[in-house]
Formats: structure tokens, sequence, C-alpha cells
């Protein structure tokens, strides 16, 4: 029956540029949601890197200022060397011990760092020397022995000896830690940069800065970096931190502006370039689009309405129109293909007449005469002899036999069903020879549901009864065993029998894989098995005819598992 197929309707050129379109947008909507997500998560990972590094910065300053204050203390206090150099002031020893007290001193920098620079005075004696490297010009060692020296008095509470205070010489903003000790002043002062160097390489943009605030003295910074601070406001591209003193256990607040465009600039700037590329590509694509409809499309449109007009005549198309010459070439390249389909048609019509051919032979390879006669001439004789029951049994035998032989018309059967046919077979030819054979089967129950070609089994079987049985008192023992090898998924089948086995002419067509003669209609039953094997299973198969070392005929067949299906 014709049936009628639907076909997907037709759109022009427009619909589908309409949808690039559609497409295009979507993907720059998408670039630009990704190029804001981008950023949003560059400032975030920007911030929490800052803070991050601003919180070690900051426990590492409270650590070092932790282990000076314990350093002064302990060492205005009991340290000797002080001793000597008041209860000793000859300058003979003077410069020995001092040395010996820079050498300690020196010695406890290396786990605090040179930036902070120590000063020791005893006030009765008039000394005031640095007691450790010192980075500050001479003049401003002067300012800090007069500040610190002569005016002890004035910064002697406690207020100034307990925590870290400001001080600003020559526009250097300094953090200074006083002691004093009966005689003994000892000082500790580091510039305001000094112990903001660990911060500089924070990447906090062109206009972002980092400054310092002391609680009642306002900013420790220059103008620009305190303005920057105030004007900063908090938005997608700027951010303020603070880090209070009162939080940090420190003597001063930390201010951070960071100026994340000028940071990141560069990632907007990709990002930005991402899109416009976008644009630009989406722009070009149109083109090409518009260049491909007028060029290429609009021929291929003439070139299938040419072709829906060709009538059964194979009439040449007209394609003098066309601008493309793949088109023009077409008509024979079309005409040429339809004389192949042509070909084709008659070589599987051929197949086919080969094919039922051969289903000719296993017709009438079923139906024989001899046997057929046979086995109504048994019948007869049973009649004579008054053997009803063995009629009975040879009648329901005989129908069972040549039911199966005229319902065998498919390509697969059930193997439960042949074997069930094997059986009625070999009943009949119990009834016709005795006792002259034994049958032993061994199947696999997996394999009783696969399926397998209609009477395979059942001609080498009679194959054997045929060829094996002979008068004399042995018993012919046919096997016929069945497994289901697992890792192959393929049934191995083996029979097996204690006849003469195979002529050697025969065996060895047969394991050449030669057809053998037809001639007076002899191995007719073995020459259509092996070519309905080939054509149903191919390459998929394997046949082995052997003859056992002992007597007998082997065959070994090999075939794919699969499950019968009605």
């Amino acid at each position: 029956m014709n049936q009628l197929i639907e076909k997907t309707p037709s759109r022009s050129i427009n619909y589908y540029l309409k949808v690039l379109m559609i497409i295009i947008v979507f993907i720059l909507i998408i670039n630009i949601v990704v190029s804001i997500l981008t950023i949003s998560i560059t400032r975030k990972q920007s911030i929490d890197n800052i803070t991050n590094t601003v919180n070690l910065y900051l426990e590492n300053a409270k650590n070092k200022l932790n282990a000076i204050d314990h350093f002064m203390i302990w060492t205005i206090s009991h340290d000797t060397l002080l001793d000597k150099m008041e209860n000793n002031p000859d300058m003979a020893e003077l410069p020995t011990n001092l040395s010996n007290f820079r050498s300690r001193v020196n010695d406890f920098q290396y786990t605090t760092g040179k930036e902070f620079q120590f000063f020791i005075g005893l006030k009765e004696e008039n000394y005031f020397f640095n007691s450790s490297s010192i980075k500050m010009n001479y003049s401003d060692y002067l300012k800090v022995k007069d500040y610190f020296f002569n005016k002890s008095e004035e910064l002697n509470s406690y207020d100034t000896m307990s925590t870290w205070n400001p001080i600003k010489i020559n526009n250097t903003y300094y953090l200074f830690h006083l002691l004093k000790y009966d005689n003994r002043i000892f000082l500790c002062i580091i510039s305001v940069e000094d112990i903001l160097l660990p911060l500089n390489n924070i990447n906090v943009g062109e206009e972002g800065s980092i400054a310092m605030e002391k609680k009642g003295s306002g900013f420790l910074t220059n103008s620009k970096e305190e303005s920057t601070i105030e004007k900063a406001t908090y938005s997608f591209f700027n951010s303020r931190l603070h880090f209070e003193e009162t939080d940090t256990s420190l003597p001063f607040t930390l201010h951070i502006s960071v100026d994340h465009f000028g940071a990141f600039k560069n990632v907007v700037i990709v990002q930005f370039l991402l899109i416009l590329a976008t644009i630009i590509i989406s722009f070009i694509l149109f083109i090409i689009i518009r260049y491909i409809k007028n060029r290429l499309i609009n021929p291929i449109q003439s070139f299938s309405k040419n072709l829906s007009n060709i009538n059964s005549n194979n009439a040449a198309i007209d394609f003098e129109g066309s601008s493309i010459i793949e088109l023009e070439q077409a008509n024979t390249q079309f005409k040429d293909l339809i004389t192949e389909i042509k070909k084709l048609k008659v070589n599987i019509y051929e197949q086919k007449l080969e094919k039922r051919k051969i289903q000719m032979d296993f017709m009438r390879l079923q139906i024989k005469p001899h046997f057929y006669i046979n086995c109504l001439s048994s019948i007869h004789s049973m009649a004579e002899l008054n053997m009803y029951d063995e009629i009975k049994e040879m009648a329901t035998s005989t129908s069972k036999y040549f039911r199966y032989l005229f319902q065998s018309n498919q390509n697969f059967i059930q193997l439960d069903k042949e074997i069930s046919h094997i059986y009625d077979y070999l009943d009949i030819q119990t009834l016709l020879h005795g006792n002259t054979f034994q049958f032993n089967c061994k199947i696999e129950t997996i394999v009783r549901q696969a399926k397998i070609p209609p009477l395979v089994l059942q001609t080498f079987i009679e194959n054997s009864i045929k060829h094996g049985i002979s008068m004399d008192d042995d018993r012919m023992e046919i096997s016929l065993s069945i497994e289901y090898k697992d890792k192959e998924n393929y049934i191995y089948i083996i029979i097996k029998d204690s006849g003469p086995g195979y002529p050697l002419d025969i065996l060895s067509k047969l394991q050449n894989k030669e057809l053998l003669s037809s001639r007076m209609g002899e191995h007719i039953g073995i020459n259509n098995v092996i070519q309905r094997l080939r054509m149903l299973y191919g390459e998929e198969h394997n046949i082995m005819f052997l003859n056992d070392l002992n007597g007998g005929a082997i065959v070994e067949l090999i075939i794919p598992y699969q499950i019968y299906r009605e």
C-alpha cells in the first residue's frame, strides 16, 4: 500500500536569517552576562584575596610588635650590658659594651626585620646611641635624639609607654615605642612607609590606595592617599576595606581603597573585545548568508524544481540558467545514477530468483516421495499383522513430521521445536528399523529459546542414520550437544555418530567449503543447509566436518545466539 509521506514545511531563507539573528542576539546576551559574571567573580576573588593577605599581614605585625614589647621590657630592666655602661662610664670600655649591646639587638632583629630601629639612652651619662643600624639621615637622627632624650620627661606617661604612638619628622611619619626605666631610655621606631611595605604587592588599582590612621592623630600618610581614601565610595568598580585597631589589637587602623577597574583593566578590556568580536562576526555571517542565498541557494532551488520535473524517459534537465558548473554536470551524473539503480534492481531480482531456487530445492528436499511411500508401506504391513498400537504410533509420528515440514517455511524456528521434530523423525526411524541406533541429546536450558534455521540439525541426524545404520548387531550411537558460549555470545553445536564417517573425497570438499555435486539428488540436504547458513549468517557462522579417529562423522556448527520471538 502506498503511504503518503508528509513533507516538512519549507521556509524561506529570510526565516532562517531571522532565526540566525535571534541566535546571534542570544549569544550576545549570554556573552554580556558571562562578562559581567566574570568581572563580578574576579572582583569578589580580589576582595577575598586582599582581605586574607591583609589579615595575615596584621597578624604578623601584631606578633612582631608584641615580641618587640617583650624584648624591650626585659632588656631595659635586666640586661647586664646596660649595667656595665652605667657603672663603668669609662670611655675605654664603653665602645666594647655598646658593640656587644648592638650585637644582641641585631640578633633580635632577625625575627622582626631591620626596619625596626632601636636607640638606647642614659640620662645621667648624657648618652644617646643607636643600638641597631639606622635607616634615617643624620638630621632626622638629631631630631629623634632631641625629641626623645631631652623631652623624655614629658613623654613619661602610661599611655606613651604602653603602646605605639605616631610622630612626624621632616614630613615622614613614624610609629615609636618608648620605655623609661630609672636612668635608662629604650626606644624603637619604624617609619609608616616601612611598616606598610609588605602591602605594596597588593594590586589595588591605579586609583586605589592603602593608608594608616591612628585614633586621635588622624591619617599617618600623605595628603594624596588621605584624599583618595576620603573620596572613595562603594560601587561595582570600587571597594573600601577597613581594619579597625579595636578589632586587630594593633595601634593603628588600616584603610584600603580598591580600584577594581584599574586593577583588572585588562580583564574588562578582553571581555569588551569579545563582545565586539561577536558583533563583527555576526555581521560578517549575515553578509555571507545573503551572498550564499543569491549565489547558491537560489540555483539549488531551481535544481530541485528541475529534478521534480524528470519524466519516466529520463529527459535531460535544463541547467543552462545556472551559474554553478556542478549543477550543470548533475544531469549526466543523475542519469548515470538512474542506470545504476536499474542495474541494482536487476541484480536484486536475480538474487531473489536464486534464493527462490534454493527454497525450491529445500522444498524438494522436504517432500521425499520414497520416505513417504516407506511410511505408508510400513503402516500397511503393520495392518496385515494386526499391529494396531504400532500403526497408531506410526501415524501420529508421521503426521507430526510432515506437519512440521509444511509449516517450516520461515527462515528461523525455535530451537526447542527443532529438537521436538528430531524426536518425531527418530520415532519413525525406530518403527522402521528397530533398535538399530541410540540417540543421546545434551542441551543447555538457556539455548532452548534460541532461534535456528529449520531442518538444519535434522538434516545431519538424517544423514547419520541414512549412511550409518547397518545390518550388523552393533547399534550406532548418535549424539547431539548444544552449549552456550557466554563470552562470545554464540551457540556451539556438535553432532557425532559412530558410523563409517564421510568418504575422503566428500570430506575434502566439505572442509574446503565446496558445494557437493547434486547428481541424481544426492547430497542435496547438506548443500541446502550450507547455502542457507551462508545466506542467513554470512561471516558470523562457522561449520566444520570431521571424521573421528575411532570412526564416525562429526559436524561442528557455531552460530550467533539470538532469542526467538514470534
